[in-house]
């Protein structure tokens, strides 16, 4: 009786084991299935105007990247900067998103 005791406590925590080892595989295979076509390439092109010193404007082509998710755009950037470093980057494309808000530091504390 002890054996048929253990025997059946031994095949129910490997039935549980199992159990929960598959439900976790499908909730990956469930995240996996909703990133695929989230992200989507294009090729187009942007223009660019000079502000500061009034010059015309010059068109660019570039690389964007849409996040269906979201409805965020970036655009690829790669170049070398005045110190030499090279720097590949996805930058958004909305002007508020770029805009970095510095807080004014307080002195004398």
């Amino acid at each position: 009786m002890r054996k048929i005791l253990m025997v059946f406590a031994l095949s129910f925590l490997m039935t549980s084991t199992l159990y929960a080892a598959e439900t976790a595989g499908q909730k990956e295979n469930s995240r996996i299935t909703q990133e695929i076509g989230r992200y989507q390439l294009f090729q187009g092109t942007f223009t660019t105007l000079d502000l500061k010193y009034r010059q015309a404007s010059s068109t660019h082509n570039a690389v964007f990247l849409l996040d269906t998710a979201t409805g965020l755009v970036k655009r690829y950037v790669n170049r070398i900067d005045e110190d030499g470093k090279y720097i590949e980057t996805w930058l958004p494309t909305d002007i508020i998103q770029q805009m970095v808000i510095k807080k004014p530091q307080v002195e004398g504390k």
